[in-house]
């Protein structure tokens, strides 16, 4: 119940921000139409390079549960100690695991419904631009299994190294910088998904997905280790 609340009220100071409004909603439509674009740009190709496009676009879509959370878990709390709203939050009798996991669902749910919002209309788009719609054998189990159980493993990760960075920072500047570069690690399962591409397979996604709940785990220890209120506010007096 708390938790509920601390979100509410964390998503009802965010979005009233524009820069981080604009910033969560600018890159699912940007990656989402430039997804579209590169399936419209498969039109009249043979089958087998039409679906090579379509997978290629897919990847934006385990981009974007990495991007979003960076912006709303950097500014979950140095943000909100530039703009002095934090010790009041910090004096409640919420413990650091609640303050930490809360803030980090903040960032967390947000990215999914955005991500898997911009998927479905990229999937009813691409079902009207392509003659014939979507090719067979392109959503496969494997490909839904990504974007819909690996996509809140890799948002949650995003959002823990954000909100550790943002933790232990006083300059919301350095660290978006900071957690940006955190995040690349991220991006490498990419890499070999883009190589592959219709060859993504079960085993694959379950020792990607072992291997992020085995990170999150420890970073979601370290970050409670690692968020002390006392020292917040001391520290950045």
């Amino acid at each position: 119940m708390r938790l509920k609340v601390l979100v509410r009220k964390e998503w009802a100071e965010l979005f009233r921000i524009k820069m981080v409004l604009y910033g969560c909603l600018f890159m699912p439509l940007f990656m989402g139409g430039f997804a579209g674009y590169m399936v419209w740009q498969s039109r009249g190709l043979p089958p087998e390079a039409q679906a090579a496009l379509f997978n290629a676009a897919l990847l934006y879509f385990l981009i974007l549960p990495v991007m979003i959370p960076v912006t709303l878990g950097v500014y979950s709390v140095v943000g909100e100690k530039e703009q002095g709203t934090l010790e009041p939050l910090l004096a409640t009798p919420l413990s650091d695991l609640e303050l930490f996991l809360g803030k980090s669902l903040v960032a967390v749910i947000p990215a999914l419904f955005l991500t898997w919002g911009v998927f479905g209309l990229f999937l009813l788009a691409a079902s009207f631009m392509i003659p014939g719609g979507i090719p067979a054998g392109v959503l496969t189990l494997p490909w839904l299994l990504s974007i819909f159980v690996l996509s809140p493993l890799l948002a949650l990760f995003a959002a823990l190294v954000a909100m550790i960075i943002s933790s232990r920072s006083s300059d919301s500047r350095a660290a978006y910088q900071f957690a940006g570069l955190a995040v690349v690690p991220t991006l490498i399962p990419l890499i070999v998904y883009s190589a592959r591409l219709t060859a993504v397979d079960l085993k694959f996604v379950a020792i990607e997905g072992g291997l992020l709940v085995g990170v999150n785990a420890a970073l979601l220890f370290l970050g409670i280790k690692l968020f002390q209120r006392e020292e917040i506010l001391t520290r950045w007096k």
